[in-house]
Order: C-alpha cells, then structure tokens, then sequence
C-alpha cells in the first residue's frame, strides 16, 4: 500500500469511528420519559420565631409572695388577742403569702423570650 491508499483507508476509518461515536451519543439522550427523573428546584426558607415561656418562680411571683405575705401578716396581727395574735398573724402571713404568690403567677407570669430560626425547604420560584 502506498501513502496515498493508507492515508485514506485512515481518514475512512477515522470518520466511520467518529460517526458511530456521534450516532450513539445522540441515541443515548432518547430515553422515555418514564426512566428520566425530574429534580424540582427547591430553596430553604428561613424565619425567626419568638418563644415565650412562662417560668415557674421568678421576680414578680416573690414579689407577689412576700408582698402578699405582709399583708396577711397585717391582717391577722388584727385579729385575736394575747397568744391567738401571735397565731392568726402567722396564719394571716401564710395565707396571704400563698395567695399573692399565685396571683402574681397567673396574672403576672415571669417569662422568658428567646429566639430560634425554623427553616424549610420550598418550591422555587420561576
């Protein structure tokens, strides 16, 4: 064979490779549709919340307690005369340390506020 004949029995065969391989990749995007998975854009979407949560004891419930408590005290301290004084001023401390300790803690709560961020992802937006 001389250079000639071999040079284009190499471009034939060059260009018989490169056809196949051009054939083949453009047969390979034709799947059905049924084999091709869609992924949905999505985006995360952040937002802050506020937490508020009311706390067992704090400032305004002692407050309420001793506040209530001398009151009671005062009360009592009215009522009864000699050793029973001693005993309903007691009583009366008690009693209205209880009882301003669960008023304040129902219509005064102590809360606590704090913050924490909730994210989500979502459809994006075309």
């Amino acid at each position: 064979m001389n250079n000639l004949t071999a040079g284009i029995v190499g471009g034939v065969a060059a260009a018989v490779v490169g056809m196949s391989a051009m054939v083949f990749a453009s047969r390979s995007g034709d799947e059905p549709a049924a084999d091709k998975k869609e992924v949905a854009a999505t985006r995360t979407e952040c937002r802050t919340e506020r937490v508020v949560t009311n706390k067992e004891w704090g400032v305004k419930r002692v407050t309420g307690t001793l506040l209530g408590g001398a009151a009671g005290g005062a009360l009592g301290h009215q009522i009864g005369g000699g050793s029973g004084k001693d005993v309903a001023t007691v009583a009366g401390a008690l009693g209205g340390a209880y009882a301003g300790g669960k008023v304040a803690q129902q219509h005064y709560p102590d809360q606590e506020v704090s913050y924490r961020e909730r994210c989500r992802e979502v459809p994006a937006k075309s």
